[in-house]
């Protein structure tokens, strides 16, 4: 596997009088990143939906919109197939196999990923406007370029400078929504104070306040927010918030000191890097890299690249087109491998998928297992007895064939 393994990378170049900057994830040590800065259309509003950490937020399910459901509809009758690019089987055992390097001592967490091939009849602008409008986030792009397209739904911002103002904020840790509010309630509650999920997330804040100390002027970096439960239309998530001032750092030293972001590789960033590579069945390419603008004053935004698609090619002859979305989660000692295995299947939600994974194809004589709760997370638009979208791995689609 290549040394720059999981990245690409390319020029700056100029967009006008604000460009946007897409920097692929580079998983090697203290490696400087190289950004591309390609132009791309406003990311969507700001639409976390932010409740503070306490444990009598309101934190009820919201209806869906007749506008978003039919959206939804159209976007679920024109999606073919998603289908993990690995095993469930070697999921876990790869899941194990960190376990035991953290117990081992040789790193504290891992963040783990996946791609899963997606194929669709829409087009990728289309795409990208059915996805946003059912899940609109701050940190949304849409990039052209170079034979590739790029449709980004991040929520998570990798850091911002205003000023001489940094900013980043850390997103671990991860529940599903429910169309019940109660137990949606339920869910985002539980994920606040779960002590697993907050140490993971403790773990990414620690690893970037050490990363801003070497751009930021002494004594200024700081905690502003620990554990923000935030609400989207799929998930819960919890997210920090760290500033710091820097006002003579340049950007090639920013991301010399912050890039890739800790809450996509690990910590220690550096070995947990190396597992990464040891471990991960794919360059993750901008996965996990960066998209994001940059002001001529030196502003800039830059979001964390997941809930990301790289759709190859033109317009194909056959009307359709074809991409790869990762997905992935933090693991730590604690974490159990199905469950890990299900928050993925929670973060891909986002691409209109039915509840449940395919881990086998089925024979006439045994159904499919899958990995599901006891109900139904909620996705906007999404139909209960929807069944368009096929999940299987590749392993088992050789099998059928």
């Amino acid at each position: 596997m290549p040394e720059h393994a999981r990245a690409g990378s390319g020029t700056l170049k100029a967009a006008g009088m604000h460009t946007r900057l897409a920097a692929s994830a580079q998983a090697t040590a203290g490696a400087a990143a190289e950004a591309n800065v390609m132009a791309t259309e406003k990311a969507t509003a700001e639409a976390a939906d932010q409740v503070t950490a306490q444990p009598t937020a309101n934190t009820t399910a919201q209806p869906i919109a007749p506008a978003a459901a039919l959206s939804a509809a159209h976007m679920q009758a024109s999606l073919l197939s998603a289908t993990a690019l690995m095993p469930r089987s070697r999921y876990l055992d790869h899941i194990e196999a960190l376990r035991g390097s953290i117990a081992r001592g040789e790193i504290y967490q891992a963040n783990y990923t996946f791609p899963i091939a997606i194929e669709t009849c829409l087009s990728p602008q289309t795409l990208y406007r059915e996805i946003a409008s059912r899940h609109p986030c701050a940190h949304a792009a849409y990039v052209e370029d170079e034979g590739r397209t790029l449709l980004s739904f991040s929520p998570e911002l990798f850091f911002s400078r205003s000023g001489s103002t940094l900013t980043v904020r850390p997103m671990k840790g991860t529940a599903p929504r429910f169309a019940d509010p109660d137990q949606d309630h339920q869910s985002g509650q539980q994920l606040l104070h779960s002590e697993k999920n907050r140490a993971e997330n403790l773990m990414i804040v620690d690893l970037l306040r050490n990363d801003l100390g070497r751009v930021a002027t002494p004594g200024t970096v700081k905690v502003d927010a620990l554990f923000t439960l935030e609400r989207y239309p799929s998930v819960w998530t919890l997210t920090s918030t760290v500033t710091a001032q820097a006002p003579d750092a340049s950007l090639e030293t920013l991301l010399r000191a912050l890039f890739p972001c800790g809450s996509i590789t690990g910590a220690p960033k550096i070995a947990a890097m190396k597992k990464i590579r040891e471990r991960e069945m794919a360059e993750r390419g901008i996965y996990c890299g960066s998209i994001g603008w940059l002001a001529p004053n030196g502003d800039c935004s830059l979001n964390v690249a997941i809930r990301t698609i790289t759709m190859q090619g033109d317009a194909p002859e056959d009307g359709r087109f074809h991409g790869v979305f990762g997905v992935g989660g933090g693991i730590v000692y604690d974490s159990e491998p199905e469950l890990e295995w299900q928050e993925c299947l929670w973060k891909a939600r986002i691409l209109g998928s039915p509840p449940g994974f395919v881990d086998e194809v089925p024979s006439a004589e045994q159904p499919p297992s899958t990995v599901s709760g006891t109900q139904k997370p909620s996705e906007v638009g999404m139909s209960s007895r929807s069944s368009q979208w096929s999940f299987e791995s590749r392993a088992d689609a050789k099998r059928q064939s």
